[in-house]
């Protein structure tokens, strides 16, 4: 060995310049060629100042290169020293192909050639390097030179063997032209990175080398951005990668915008492996424009062969895997893009929910069962909804709202479903309606109980509210379609929004839905209208009983704010709120007790969240009459504002306003503050604001 080469101790290994990287390079690659009774250094100090540099910083090509050529040729290293070396070649930068060829070439049957254990190393090295390689079309050639048709042969000599399933399946995934038959039949496991540990310190590396590299280009286009094992997590999803194109096609690598897409799009060679599509938005999008069948079943094959795996695991009592969390994540982002739930990952969920404990996972399978389509309601709770139902109600005490979020979801999705039905088609036996109304039957119970259970906090009245809102939503549309009848909201719902845990907001929008329900029972009611059906008769039917139980809640909550007379029951459809008739009489007793009436309580002028915003309408009103005419104004009204105390108020000199013109003032005011439910419901209701009756002040 040349004098000049110092070696480096196992201490100094772990902070290791780049200088001392080379000496000990240097040393090993010299000391590989002697016996190790002829050396006169101990191998491992430099074999650990290797590792110890590769793992920080990386290797580079050239340097790999000599790495591999110690441990590929005739060498006398012992085979600890070999294996610690192997394991601890971390590429800096992308691996070029002649490397792996020379890897590839040193393997087989020789007296040069390594030795089997340090063989399994260096194909391992190479599966592992995968990732980071600059051009892997030569996997795609050791793919497509291998005895396919042995393989098969094997496969029916042996009968199922896992391992030989998962490499029949690879050609099945890569390559749908070569034709397995039931070969690929049975279980088998993925073909998992064999070291996930060092593939997670391969990617911190590459990160940490892009971000010193300031002139690394990044891609502002539509072009898709891929780099690899530069990203800096790891994702279980392979990249878009095509290896069979052939003179007359393209590849989506190759386009790099927009217009080139719509030009090459009849052109493009689908990628190896479909199941990229969950991470590629120009695959997402080159699906979309050209959906296929074909294309649908080999996403769900991987996903199939996945997601069995990880039922598998959780049955054998192992613990949950963070790489179903990424799946399903992914599988949700994609599902949101085509607005279809994958049918692998459905029959994943029938079966996943058996034993689910409503947590783990949550907002991802909520979000992929929202992408259920519309079927039977009944089926559908006996497959999937009543174990989510209860999982999810046990989970904890928000679970019930939460499950409540998910059903607004679902209705928000088959209702636009619903509308992009042709309205000309007349209902079938196969119709969507019953179940679409079953939903609506069942999502509004569960409102009611969420409501009812518990005094309900503002975010949980918020979230009955969003519900009746995507309903109000769907029967808007009623007297347009077929399929959507009009359901009105349960009574006790409307009450206890009205008057639990009140709040400005809850009342305009309580209002609104009310508003929103009004104008569509009108509509469907009557002929309906548009060219060339004019006069024909509605889509649905409702009964008289129906629409009046309707009226007596938009008459009940017209009797609070607008007509001060709460509770009343004479009025034609009035519910009074339902309440008994025995608890009238101490409501009114109390309020006389404190000087109040009873009707009129929950007037626009007195109602609890109403009120401060109802006088300072009226001061406004004072304001701007004084601004016209200084003077004019020589009494203040104190508050709050009554028929009885607006005659006083004219009487001693103040504003001059009757007491109709005053609500709609308010009303007005109201809406210009952002308050518009309260306008919106009277307008549509009360005779006297719908005709324009009434002046502005």
């Amino acid at each position: 060995m040349p004098a000049a080469i110092i070696p480096i101790s196992s201490e100094e290994a772990d902070h290791v310049t780049h200088a001392d990287f080379e000496q000990a390079l240097g040393a090993l690659l010299a000391a590989s060629k002697l016996p190790s009774k002829q050396r006169e250094i101990q191998v491992q100090p430099s074999v650990n100042a290797i590792c110890g540099y590769a793992y920080e910083n990386g290797l580079s090509n050239h340097a790999l290169s000599t790495a591999l050529d110690i441990v590929t040729q005739p060498n006398f290293l012992g085979q600890t020293s070999i294996t610690t070396l192997i394991r601890g070649l971390y590429p800096a930068s992308r691996v070029s192909a002649d490397l792996v060829f020379n890897v590839v070439a040193s393997l087989g049957s020789g007296r040069d050639k390594p030795s089997p254990p340090t063989q399994n190393l260096l194909l391992r090295w190479v599966i592992m390097i995968y990732e980071v390689l600059e051009d892997r079309h030569h996997y795609a050639i050791c793919l497509q030179s291998s005895p396919e048709g042995k393989i098969l042969e094997l496969s029916r000599t042996i009968g199922n063997e896992p391992a030989l399933i998962g490499l029949i399946r690879v050609y099945k995934d890569y390559y749908p032209d070569v034709i397995v038959g039931d070969a690929a039949v049975g279980r088998a496991s993925h073909f998992n990175h064999p070291n996930s540990e060092w593939r997670e310190r391969l990617h911190m590396i590459h990160a940490s080398n892009l971000r010193k590299d300031k002139n690394s280009p990044e891609a502002v286009s539509f072009k898709v951005v891929r780099r690899g094992a530069k990203r800096t997590r790891v994702s279980l999803v392979p990249e878009v990668q095509t290896s069979r194109a052939d003179g007359s096609s393209t590849t989506l690598e190759e386009v790099a915008n927009v217009d080139d897409l719509v030009e090459k799009l009849d052109r493009i060679h689908l990628p190896n492996q479909m199941i990229a599509a969950l991470d590629d938005p120009l695959l997402q999008k080159y699906i979309g424009l050209r959906p296929s069948i074909a294309v649908t079943k080999r996403m769900d094959r991987w996903l199939d062969m996945f997601l069995d795996e990880q039922l598998h695991a959780a049955e054998d009592g192992r613990e949950a895997n963070k790489a179903l969390s990424e799946i399903l994540g992914k599988i949700l982002s994609y599902t949101r893009f085509t607005k279809t739930i994958p049918h692998s990952a459905k029959n994943f969920l029938v079966r996943y929910l058996i034993d689910w404990d409503g947590l783990e996972n949550q907002s991802e399978i909520l979000g992929l069962l929202a992408y259920l389509p519309i079927q039977s309601f009944e089926e559908l709770q006996q497959s999937i909804l009543n174990k989510l139902d209860s999982a999810i109600v046990n989970s904890n005490a928000e679970g019930s709202a939460m499950l409540l979020k998910f059903y607004t979801t679902l209705l928000r999705h088959w209702t636009s479903y619903l509308l992009s039905l042709p309205s000309s088609t007349a209902p079938t036996t196969s119709s969507p309606t019953p179940a679409f109304t079953a939903l609506t039957a069942h999502a509004s119970l569960l409102s009611l109980s969420l409501l009812a259970s518990v005094p309900p906090t503002l975010a949980t009245t918020s979230t009955v509210l969003s519900y009746h809102e995507a309903l109000a939503h769907a029967i808007s549309h009623a007297p347009k379609t077929p399929y959507i009848r009009i359901a009105t909201p349960l009574a006790p719902t409307v009450y206890l929004l009205a008057f639990s845990n009140p709040s400005l907001s809850t009342l305009s929008r309580l209002c609104s839905i009310l508003a929103t329900y009004k104008r569509a029972f009108e509509t469907a009611m009557g002929p309906r209208q548009g060219p060339g059906i004019t006069g024909v008769a509605p889509h649905h039917e409702y009964p008289r009983d129906h629409v009046n139980d309707f009226n007596g809640f938009l008459m009940d909550i017209c009797n609070l704010l607008w007509r001060s007379r709460a509770f009343n029951t004479t009025d034609t459809n009035a519910h009074g709120c339902l309440l008994a008739t025995s608890i009238i009489p101490p409501l009114r007793a109390y309020a006389e007790s404190v000087d109040n009436s009873l009707p009129t309580l929950f007037s626009l002028s007195q109602n609890s969240v109403l009120s401060a915003l109802s006088i300072a309408c009226f001061r406004d009103l004072e304001d701007a009459a004084e601004e016209r005419e200084e003077g004019s104004v020589r009494v203040r009204h104190a508050g709050p504002v009554s028929q009885r105390s607006l005659a006083v108020l004219q009487a001693e000199g103040g504003l001059e306003v009757n007491w109709a013109a005053y609500r709609a003032e308010v009303l007005r005011w109201l809406d210009e503050m952002g308050v518009k439910g309260v306008g919106e419901l009277m307008f549509c209701t009360m005779k006297l604001l719908m005709g324009g009756k009434v002046a502005s002040v």
